[in-house]
């Protein structure tokens, strides 16, 4: 068994902002990622980073670039590849794929993970959640996508693809959009959407080079398929708590956390999106938030 006095699940921003802090408050730490590579969200963030002063960043690839010669981190040695099973919060023992922990404390920034839709399992022609309608959407020029969902992310995804596909189709479960009314002004003025509201998927039928979706329409009067090219889910996020049972959350699987991003055990904090909701997620709170909890670590070690 490894002893740990920080342990850091997730290397996204907020892990890794974490791990500076604890170099800078001369605290030890180790940090897991259960990916291959460090950076979580940022290196999926294709359109520009504008609210992360004092630069904008054109891709969130160049701000984890810059990130990664902070000189903390590139003493850190993290230790890739390698998820977090299970913990014991009454032990302090945290379990890993590779790796037995005794930590003094844990800091979980593990970040979210998109909702999917169950009915859409084996369909050939979704688009995976990682497509960017800022970069790729001249990819499906003269196609008709179907694009699912009724907040913010759908309707800039609608917005964008507008521009090149020959038909988008926005099916909205609920009657009413959770997106600003600046995006619901946006896509009234767009000639080739068409809104359907009140409407859940049913199935789906390979058809050629297209997908016919058997549509459960909850209003008289709107069709019960529609024929596309490709489907473009953007139904939110999910917290990655899954591993931590034990722990109390919020909403979807989001982290419930007091004012020093403490959880119900008082060795155990998490930050970031995990803990956020998916209306605060923000890079610059998650690097607040490492501070944060670093600092109150800090400070129960000293008064220890």
């Amino acid at each position: 068994m490894e002893h740990a006095q920080v342990l850091i699940a997730g290397g996204g921003i907020g892990g890794l902002s974490a791990a500076v802090w604890c170099q800078r408050l001369g605290l030890s730490c180790l940090l897991v990622e259960k990916t291959d590579r460090l950076g979580g969200q940022l290196a999926q963030i294709r359109n520009e980073i504008v609210d992360f002063p004092p630069r904008v960043y054109p891709r969130g690839a160049e701000l984890l670039e810059e990130m990664l010669l902070h000189p903390a981190l590139g003493a850190l040695s993290p230790r890739l590849e390698e998820a977090v099973l299970s913990i014991d919060p009454l032990s302090q023992i945290v379990t890993t794929t590779k790796a037995v922990y005794q930590a003094d404390y844990l800091i979980i920034a593990t970040g979210v993970s998109p909702n999917v839709i169950p009915v859409l399992e084996g369909c050939p022609r979704v688009l995976s959640t990682e497509f960017s309608t800022t970069v790729q959407a001249a990819s499906v020029t003269g196609q008709d996508i179907a694009v699912i969902g009724g907040g913010d992310r759908a309707l800039e995804s609608a917005s964008n693809l507008s521009q090149f596909a020959r038909r988008v189709d926005l099916l909205v479960r609920s009657s009413t959009l959770r997106a600003r009314s600046e995006w619901a002004e946006r896509l009234a003025e767009l000639p080739n959407l068409r809104v359907f509201w009140g409407t859940e998927i049913a199935s789906f039928e390979p058809q050629k080079e297209k997908i016919a979706l058997k549509l459960r329409p909850l209003h008289v009067g709107q069709p019960s398929e529609i024929v596309v090219d490709w489907i473009l889910p953007r139904i939110g996020v999910h917290g990655n708590s899954g591993d931590f049972p034990s722990l109390a959350t919020f909403g979807d699987g989001y982290l419930k956390t007091d004012e020093f991003q403490r959880t119900g055990y008082g060795w155990i904090y998490a930050l970031g999106d995990v803990s956020n909701g998916a209306s605060y997620a923000s890079l610059s709170l998650a690097v607040g938030q490492a501070m944060k909890a670093v600092k109150h670590i800090s400070l129960q070690i000293h008064h220890s």
